[in-house]
C-alpha cells in the first residue's frame, strides 16, 4: 500500500499545507479463471467449444484479455491463441477424435495471472 500527499509550488514558494492523504494499493496479477469447460453445443468433429468464468480477483486492475494453451498426449502446452476478450472460444481445425487438454489465463495491466484448471476434451461430437 502506498500513501501520497501533494504539495503545490508557484513562483512565490511552496504551499502552506498538503492535500489529504490518499492510499493506493498496487495492482497484482489476476487469479486463475474459473470453471473452464467444454461447450457441448459447439463441440463437433475437429471443433471444440470452450467456456470459462472471469477470475475471482482481477488483482486491482481490469482483465484485458485471456490466453488459451493446449496440449495433446504427453506433449507440453503450447499457446493456441492470445488476446481473447470474451470468456468463450471455439478451437477449430483440430484432429477429429483426438483428445486435447486446455488451460486459460487472464491478463491485466500487470501481466498474466495463474493458469486455470485444465479440461480434456475429444474433438468429436458428443453422444446425444
Amino acid at each position: 500500500m502506498y500513501k501520497f500527499k501533494v504539495e503545490s509550488r508557484n513562483a512565490f514558494g511552496y504551499s502552506s499545507s498538503f492535500s489529504n492523504e490518499v492510499s493506493i494499493r498496487a495492482a497484482k496479477k489476476p487469479t486463475a479463471p474459473l470453471n473452464l469447460a467444454n461447450d457441448a453445443t459447439i463441440t463437433a468433429s475437429g471443433i471444440i467449444g470452450l467456456t470459462w468464468s472471469a477470475p475471482s480477483s482481477n488483482g486491482g486492475s481490469a482483465v484485458i484479455d485471456y490466453q488459451i494453451s493446449f496440449k495433446t498426449g504427453t506433449d507440453g502446452f503450447s499457446v493456441l491463441v492470445s488476446g481473447i476478450a470474451a470468456t468463450s472460444y471455439t478451437a477449430s481445425s483440430l484432429t477429429p477424435g483426438a483428445t486435447y487438454t486446455f488451460k486459460v489465463k487472464a491478463r491485466n495491466a500487470v501481466g498474466f495471472g495463474a493458469d486455470s484448471s485444465t479440461v480434456s476434451i475429444m474433438a468429436d461430437k458428443l453422444p446425444t
